[in-house]
């Protein structure tokens, strides 16, 4: 696995900005399919295991909400260890949101969010009591881009050789404290 680290030169850019919290909500707005990371509830050692899921609900807070079985392994893992990570990716962007995960039982909320898709992917409907949502309350979002297409490439090339101003703008992520 290849990890990147920014150049000491160019640190990433912490924020609690409410603009920053936009504009970090309309780049994850613009994504529907994410990779949900979690910590195996069956593994003894930890082992991350990473899911893709269909975003219904982008809401302004940061928080992203999905549907889930509740008597899936994913859902056993929630339980088992609510910390996780949501990824997006697009031509654009790269998003890493991290928080905590809980599930929602209320059946109303289920209703709401249920559509054609989720007919694809979990039986019975929303009336049926194992399909959750899965809430990920953000504690914290990295994006990095989010205007253009090479606009994100040039400020990635720019984060990965630690060459560039940050004052020209996308040269890094952006970390923004979810309120």
């Amino acid at each position: 696995m290849t990890q990147q680290h920014s150049s000491p030169s160019d640190p990433p850019h912490v924020t609690s900005d409410p603009e920053a919290v936009a504009k970090a909500h309309r780049i994850m707005s613009d994504m529907d399919i994410a990779m949900l990371t979690t910590i195996d509830s069956g593994s003894a050692d930890g082992r991350l295991t990473s899911r893709p899921l269909s975003t219904q609900v982008h809401e302004e807070d940061g928080d992203v909400l999905f549907l889930v079985r509740a008597s899936s392994a994913v859902a056993d893992d929630v339980r088992a260890h609510p910390q996780v990570n949501v990824a997006y990716s697009s031509t654009k962007a790269w998003v890493s949101l991290a928080g905590d995960a809980s599930l929602v039982t209320d059946r109303a909320l289920v209703e709401r969010l249920w559509s054609k898709g989720a007919d694809l992917f979990m039986e019975g409907g929303p009336e049926n009591p194992d399909n959750v949502v899965l809430k990920v309350s953000g504690d914290t979002v990295t994006y990095w881009g989010g205007e253009s297409l090479v606009g994100t490439a040039l400020g990635t090339l720019k984060a990965i050789t630690g060459r560039g101003d940050s004052s020209e703008g996308g040269s890094g992520p952006t970390v923004v404290d979810l309120p």
